[in-house]
């Protein structure tokens, strides 16, 4: 992995990719909370309370200050209302993404995705990856949506930097 500075913010058409901050605690824990949000994150607890967001913002910054992970929380661009959250932990390039329910299926997920890839392959990483539980079809569907393969393990997906190279020259 390169010294390369991790990006403090990343923007999408809809979508501000940014630190999560303390103030932003009341406004994604009631997201992140929810039974049908938490069921499908295997490091989340339920339920998830103020403690619990305020004890994520500060991890989530000293795993920044120390290069662990890039953990970023996807904000509206229309409204400042946040909507999910998606993190990189960069020792192994593994992906996780959450979005509340209000917000499910409209293609924010993809979007912060398609945000995150290149920022993480900039950073040096050669591959990302990605668990889902088995019964997840909807993260399935937005993996292999912006390029993840399956591999062996039908819940476990890669997506290596030259795929995506690939990838975006055949799409440019």
């Amino acid at each position: 992995m390169t010294g390369a500075p991790l990006p403090d913010r990343l923007d999408t058409a809809r979508l501000t990719l940014r630190p999560f901050r303390l103030e932003d605690v009341e406004r994604f824990v009631p997201l992140i909370g929810e039974w049908e949000v938490a069921r499908w994150l295997a490091r989340v607890p339920h339920p998830y309370g103020p403690e619990d967001g305020r004890a994520w913002v500060a991890l989530a910054a000293r795993n920044r200050a120390e290069r662990a992970s890039l953990d970023l929380l996807a904000i509206r661009k229309d409204d400042g209302q946040p909507v999910g959250g998606i993190g990189v932990i960069l020792a192994d390039g593994e992906v996780g993404y959450w979005l509340g329910q209000p917000h499910q299926g409209v293609g924010y997920a993809t979007e912060m995705l398609r945000a995150v890839i290149p920022a993480a392959f900039a950073l040096g990483l050669p591959r990302l990856w990605a668990r889902t539980a088995p019964d997840n079809h909807r993260s399935r569907r937005v993996l292999e949506t912006v390029g993840f393969t399956p591999l062996d393990a039908a819940d476990h997906y890669e997506l290596t930097a030259g795929r995506w190279r690939f990838l975006t020259q055949e799409t440019a």
